[in-house]
C-alpha cells in the first residue's frame, strides 16, 4: 500500500507547514491583544465604520487560525491555502495603499512580535506578504503534498 508522492509534493509540505504555522501564530497573537489589532485596522484609514473595524478585529484572526490549522493538518488544503492567499492579497493591497499615501502606520500582524520586519509598514512588509503568498500558491496549485489528511483526494 505504498503511496506515490511526486517530488514536488515534498516541496509542498514545508510550504504548507510554514504558512499554516505563521497564520495560526498571527491569529493567536491578534486575539491576545484585540485592542492593538483594532487600532492597527483603524490606522490604515480605509474609511471603515467603527463597528466593521470591531467585527474584523475578531473575524480575521479566527479565519487565520482556522485556515492555518487546516493547512497544518492537511485538511481542505487547497481551500485553506486559497483563503489565506485571498487575505494576503488584501493585506498587500492595504500595505501598498499606506505606502502610496505616505502614511506612518504600525502593523500588528504578529502582535508584539515583528517577524522579520520592524518599524512602520514598509517594503519589507510587502516582501514578507509576497513570500507568504508564494507559499500559499504552491499549495493551491500542487495540492496538499505528503502527510496530509486529504492527500488521496488529489492526484
Amino acid at each position: 500500500m505504498g503511496s506515490k508522492v511526486r517530488p514536488v509534493g515534498w516541496l509542498v509540505l514545508p510550504c504548507r507547514l510554514i504558512l499554516g504555522g505563521l497564520f495560526v501564530f498571527a491569529g493567536v497573537m491578534k486575539l491576545l491583544n484585540p485592542q492593538l489589532f483594532q487600532q492597527s485596522i483603524g490606522a490604515f484609514k480605509v474609511g471603515l465604520p467603527e463597528h466593521l473595524e470591531i467585527l474584523l478585529t475578531f473575524v480575521v484572526p479566527w479565519c487565520e487560525i482556522a485556515a492555518g490549522s487546516a493547512l497544518l493538518l492537511g485538511l481542505w488544503t487547497r481551500s485553506a491555502a486559497m483563503m489565506l492567499c485571498t487575505l494576503l492579497v488584501g493585506f498587500i493591497g492595504l500595505i501598498a495603499s499606506v505606502l502610496i499615501r505616505g502614511m506612518d502606520v504600525k502593523c500588528s500582524c504578529f502582535g508584539k512580535f515583528e517577524i522579520p520586519c520592524t518599524g512602520p509598514v514598509g517594503v519589507c512588509h510587502l516582501v514578507r506578504n509576497g513570500v507568504m503568498l508564494a507559499l500559499g500558491l504552491v499549495v493551491v496549485f500542487f495540492g496538499p503534498g505528503p502527510l496530509a489528511i486529504d492527500r488521496e483526494s488529489t492526484k
